[in-house]
Parts: C-alpha cells; structure tokens; sequence
C-alpha cells in the first residue's frame, strides 16, 4: 500500500482526502474520511516538516498504518530493521511499547516516542527477567531464545531473540540440541511440534514451575470457531481458492487446522502470492482484526471475512488524537517527557545483544 505521506507531492487538506478516498479502504466510510483528515493532514504535515520517522504496525487501525510510508510499515522483524536504519532524529511508534523500546535499544541516539506509554502486550506485562533467570538457573548451560514480544529487561537475560517470521530458522540456527523459548506458552508448543526430531523446546510450565503467558487477542479463537467460519463462509479445506489463515501466537489445535500458518508478514506475502496467480477468493485470518483491515485495502479482489470483535485493547491505545500531540510539541520544542521511551545504558547495551543477534541470523 502507498501511504498517504509518499503519494502527496502538495500537502493540503484536500488532496490528504482524495488520497484516502483513493485507498477505497472497505471498512474507513466517508464519514470517517471526513471526521479525521485534518488530523492526518496535520500530522502528515509536521511529520515532513521534521523528517519524522513513524513506524506502523499491521495491527494499527487504517488511517493510522497510513501515516507510515511503505517502509515504515510491517510487522516486529521488519520494523525492528526499519529502526536500526532510521536517520530522523525522532521515531514515532505506532505499535506498543515493547516495539518501541526494540527500536531505542537499535538506535538508542534518537528519540523514540510512543502516543500511549500504557499499550503494552499481555506476553511482555506478564513476564520479566526474573522469570528468565528462574529458567537459566534450571536449565544451565541452555540458550535461551526469547520471542520479541517482550520488555527490554527480559530480553537482556537472554540469548538471542525471535519473531515470528525467524523463530524456526533462528531456533536451528542456535547450538546444542536443546533451546529455552519464552514467554509465548502456545507459540512454545507450535515451535515444539515443528521441531520435533530436530531440536528439543523447554518452556515454562513444561516440567518446571516457571511463569509464561499468552497472547490475549490469539488465545480468543479456538479449534470450533475455525470450523464454524469456514463452514460459515465457504472456506472449506477442498477450495483451493480460499484459504484459513492463521498466526503463530494461536493455540497449537488452532494451528493445526490452518491452511497456512505464519507471522503477519508471512501471511501477507503468500496472500500476495495467491493474488498474483489469481487463485484466491476467499480467506479469513486468525489473527488482530486491523491486520484483515489493512490487508482489505491491498487486497480488494479477496473476500476477506472478519472477527473484528477480536481487537487488541493495547494496539488501539494508539490514536490520530494521541500522535498529533506528539508532532506538535516536536515543532514547539516543548517538553516530549510523557510519550518518550527512555532505558538505561546497562539495559540498552545487555538488550542490544540478543536483538542483535537475531537481525544477523535474519539477514
């Protein structure tokens, strides 16, 4: 998709409402266009006048996966990479909070800000460094692989670090025949059962009293509910033209009634795929509803059905009405204290090694 920001060659107000009505975004109606362009026009225009980085997660609501540009687009591995390159003194995340302190830990000389410091993740809130060193201390000696989805505090106890879209790969890659994954219980269990033969998997709760967690949003679709939407809408395991999606993070009997299972970005790139062979219809995602909202837009010859009840209450913490604040005090020069994500030295030096290591073993 072409952002907002890139396809202007004259920012006004009203050539920012033409290009989103040029978007044809099924689920953004002409009274939404109406109610927020000024608020993007405005936060458009200060993003060029500062040379702003603002990096969107897939999960964002459409206007705001807008204001990114391509490349400022993506899920935690691309965007990760998207931070370690970015130039502009100040880096907007519209993403949660563990996205952006992956990006101060990448490129801790510039100002990484977030429109709502409280979106957090039910993964990174419900599993720190303690929790690690409990596992290290069981299980010495055994590297440990920590999921993205994580506090930089974590991160630093571990030894290499993984999303979605790198975790089998990386996991390989790791010596020893034995590897830690946390703290994502049912990707643990996905990653055990792909793996099996070839690498044994130690997670918490698996014969050991350690703490893990769950995703909030994934953990909401079960086996019966995947049934009951193709039955519901004709996405049947026969029809080579329509296709079950479903993400990493979903429960292990989830995953296995999926047509394909990945990252977000992997999900993308084989709808893409499918697209460009013309060999797909239909499909539906198991996965945040913003993501079908996105990929509706990229994608308008797909009939996507949605669960647009399965949100993430942190991902949509970030707002036009929150970000343009942030760019308005950039221009004044007022204080950015309230949205800016600020680690210690010590945490950014230990942190920066495992992430480190994963965009070496992605490249």
């Amino acid at each position: 998709m072409e952002s907002s920001s890139s396809a202007l060659e004259e920012l006004t107000l009203e050539s920012v409402k033409a290009e989103i009505y040029s978007r044809n975004n099924p689920t953004l109606t002409p009274v939404d266009i109406e109610l927020h362009a000024e608020v993007v026009f405005r936060i458009l225009e200060l993003k060029k006048k500062h040379n702003a980085v603002i990096l969107g997660h897939n999960y964002m609501e459409p206007l705001v996966f807008g204001l990114s540009e391509q490349g400022e687009q993506g899920d935690s591995l691309a965007l990760s990479m998207s931070a370690a390159q970015a130039e502009s003194d100040f880096i907007i995340f519209n993403g949660v909070r563990f996205m952006a302190e992956t990006a101060k830990v990448l490129n801790p000389s510039k100002r990484v800000l977030i429109a709502d410091k409280s979106a957090g993740c039910s993964l990174a809130d419900d599993f720190g460094a303690e929790d690690v060193r409990i596992l290290k201390e069981k299980y010495p000696g055994v590297p440990v692989m920590i999921y993205i989805n994580s506090y930089a505090d974590a991160k630093a106890e571990c030894d290499v670090c993984c999303t979605s879209a790198n975790a089998e790969q990386i996991a390989m890659d790791m010596p020893g025949d034995e590897l830690i994954f946390v703290p994502d219980l049912f990707f643990a269990q996905n990653l055990e059962r792909v793996l099996d033969g070839k690498k044994k998997i130690l997670y918490p709760g698996k014969q050991n009293n350690a703490k893990g967690a769950v995703c909030e949003v994934h953990e909401k679709f079960s086996k019966e509910d995947i049934i009951a939407i193709r039955e519901s809408f004709g996405i049947s395991e026969e029809n080579p033209n329509a296709m079950m999606y479903v993400h990493w993070e979903c429960k292990p009997e989830v995953l296995q009634e999926a047509d394909y299972y990945g990252s977000t970005t992997q999900i993308r790139n084989d709808i893409a795929r499918r697209v460009e062979g013309g060999n797909l219809e239909k499909a539906f995602i198991a996965s945040e509803c913003e993501l079908t909202s996105n990929l509706m837009e990229e994608f308008p010859s797909v009939e996507f059905a949605t669960a647009c009840s399965v949100r993430c209450n942190h991902m949509a913490k970030i707002s036009l009405n929150k970000i343009k604040p942030i760019l308005e005090a950039i221009d004044s020069g007022a204080d950015l204290s309230q949205w800016e994500v600020v680690l210690s030295d010590s945490t950014i030096k230990k942190a920066s090694k495992p992430i480190e290591k994963m965009l070496s073993l992605s490249s």
